[in-house]
């Protein structure tokens, strides 16, 4: 959800059905060869890499019939030359929403990992249709009540629902509802498809997958057809050519996290030409091919004309006065013009680490032609739906990410969110991550529980990394939010020191850690002792943009997410921790290995470590031969 200190509890539980048996993450130590059945697979999917592979594997090694396989997503990794296939199921045209594949491949065409969650009980007999708009419309009306904008029947009967061909040969039907109220639907609308879901007994529910944006919530939800039970909900909304003129910012630069760090300085054509070659500004404002950021001091959802900062489209000097003794609505451009270079900034560098184009990264126009675009990132700067928060919102690849930065209210003057870096970093790493886990097309693979928590904990490990100087040593202590709130926005400092942070793997079993934030703390408490145990044997870059893949902290983000691309949907802490060693292998061929082990096993995440309903046991051993 978002960064900052979670907001008061709306009641609105998202969560996922925990499927009684639980999806392996099978990695190979002998890669598998598998001999193609290309013409076992449909026109929309045959045209992807290696996607021909991926349906022999599973049919091959698990038994699933070809007819059920849809290859969802799938591109080859230019770093690493790893396809990543991401596959869904499907049943008499109908999909099965978690049941969900991934299979990685190498350059040889071998597989090396994966992980499948298909339906075992998978029979058409269980797949009743329902397609009538009256199961629709009472799917509908209990979703808008769980979300607490409940729709009565006299409304519901002025909706209009049509329906229209998928985009996409064989996906069967779009169904859109309009004429919504706009408290209820952002613009008055909301879709459906017909799905099925897995019960946590392994049964199959006919529902329909409804998906619903509201103002400070974007909802994919699958509604019992039958019942109107909800059966799973997730918030795609995580809380918390020519060459170009010079482009000039005058900023806190990525090396000063916030106005407690330093001083602005002016940072000249900051953009990468690998990642941003036709620069940042397309303009005399600040919009650009990556991100629109503006002010949105009434926290609506339109932003195409809300006010921005403009200069000189030859000259593109983005230099706006700030006084922070003053309130932040006196010094709005410069605060949109950091939000514009902060964001800019966490896409290039993802970029050069690995979120591409094709592996569904937000940008307008795809230069290479792979991925969807059209999503540069809408950010609005001094956002007001919210105070003392951040959020991100992450559909699926070719729809826009939706950032919302708000003031922080525990000092006089107040704080502008959009001022520190590590809570935009954070926000913004919400989108790589549910972009990367599970594949580009599907972005509900970090829900609530283990996922969800380790989504919030790869966030603060990502900004914890851009913190990091050629200075440090493991004794650093890293706050998370100091500028804004006054103090940490979280329990314990991040530290290697057992007395100041004592978390381990075990407190996932307490009644205490079970909110999405206070797992991610877990999470990024692990990630960084594994960062510092990499530092100790390599050492730190001095800058993460060079991409030195000698140096530890640029091993650690990239291992970071290569991991992500390999992982299964909704994974467990046990699931990402392999995905993590399995990516070192990939990239040194485990020189790292024992150091990773090292940082993992000094917070309870050893070989052994294991858990069993709510018992989560700590294991502090690493594997012989370390």
């Amino acid at each position: 959800m978002a960064t900052g200190i979670p907001m008061p509890s709306t009641g609105i539980k998202t969560f996922t059905p925990k499927l009684k048996i639980q999806p392996l993450f099978n990695v190979y130590e002998a890669p598998i060869t598998i001999t193609p059945v290309s013409s076992l697979l449909g026109p929309t999917t045959s045209k992807l890499p290696k996607s021909d592979i991926a349906a022999a594997y599973l049919n091959a090694q698990h038994g699933i019939p070809t007819s059920q396989i849809k290859i969802i997503s799938a591109y080859t990794d230019a770093a690493t030359g790893i396809t990543h296939v991401y596959a869904q199921q499907t049943i008499d045209g109908t999909d099965v929403a978690n049941g969900l594949a991934n299979v990685n491949i190498n350059s040889d065409n071998q597989v090396i990992s994966s992980s499948q969650s298909f339906a075992l009980q998978a029979t058409s007999s269980l797949t009743t249709r329902s397609n009538n708009y009256s199961t629709l419309s009472s799917a509908f009306q209990a979703l808008a009540s769980y979300v607490g904008t409940a729709v009565d029947s006299q409304t519901m009967a002025n909706v209009t629902i049509a329906t229209t061909a998928s985009i996409l040969p064989g996906d069967g039907l779009v169904y859109s509802l309009s004429g919504l109220p706009e408290t209820v639907a952002v613009l008055g609308q909301a879709t459906a498809e017909q799905s099925l879901v897995q019960r946590s007994d392994g049964s199959l529910a006919t529902t329909w997958h409804i998906v619903l944006q509201q103002a400070a919530h974007w909802w994919s939800a699958h509604v019992n057809a039958q019942t109107s039970a909800i059966e799973s909900i997730n918030d795609w909304v995580s809380h918390a050519a020519a060459a170009a003129a010079a482009e000039s910012y005058n900023v806190y630069p990525r090396t000063i996290d916030s106005p407690a760090s330093g001083s602005r300085q002016v940072v000249v054509n900051p953009a990468s030409t690998l990642a941003s070659p036709q620069g940042w500004a397309s303009g005399n404002t600040t919009t650009g091919n990556n991100i629109w950021a503006q002010n949105n001091p009434s926290g609506g959802n339109t932003w195409k004309l809300n006010h921005r900062p403009t200069t000189t489209a030859k000259a593109k000097v983005f230099d706006f006065p700030i006084d922070l003794t003053k309130a932040p609505s006196t010094y709005v451009d410069a605060a949109i013009t950091q939000l514009f270079y902060t964001v800019n900034t966490m896409h290039d560098l993802s970029f050069i680490y690995g979120f591409t184009e094709a592996a569904g990264n937000f940008q307008d126009e795809n230069y290479s032609g792979q991925g969807k675009g059209g999503d540069y990132v809408v950010a609005f700067a001094q956002d007001g739906s919210g105070t003392d928060n951040a959020n991100f919102a992450t559909p699926p690849d070719g729809q826009h990410g939706v950032m919302r930065m708000y003031i922080w209210t525990d000092t006089k003057p107040n704080r502008d969110g959009d001022l520190e870096q590590d809570i935009i970093a954070h926000e913004y790493t919400h989108g790589i991550s549910n972009r990367l886990t599970g594949g580009p097309a599907n972005t509900d693979c970090l829900n609530d529980g283990e996922p969800g928590g380790m989504g919030e904990g790869w966030s603060d490990a990502v900004a914890i990394l851009l913190r990091i100087r050629p200075s440090d040593t493991p004794s650093r202590d890293i706050i998370m939010g100091e500028y804004v709130y006054g103090k940490s926005i979280r329990n314990y400092p991040y530290s290697t020191n057992l007395t100041t942070n004592p978390t381990t793997y075990s407190y996932l079993g307490r009644v205490d850690y079970q909110e999405v934030h206070a797992i991610g703390e877990m999470w990024a408490e692990m990630l960084y002792e594994v960062m510092w145990a990499l530092i100790d044997k390599n050492g730190i870059a001095d800058d993460l943009f060079a991409h030195d893949l000698t140096k530890g902290t640029s091993i650690m983000l990239q291992i970071l997410l290569d991991a992500m691309k390999l992982q299964p949907c909704n994974p467990t802490f046990i699931n990402a921790r392999d995905a993590i060693l399995q990516a070192e292998a990939n990239l040194t061929g485990g020189k790292n290995k024992c150091a990773i082990w090292k940082g993992f096993a000094k917070r309870g995440l050893g070989p052994k470590a294991n858990n069993s309903g709510t018992k989560y046991t700590d294991d502090t051993t690493v594997p012989s031969g370390c």
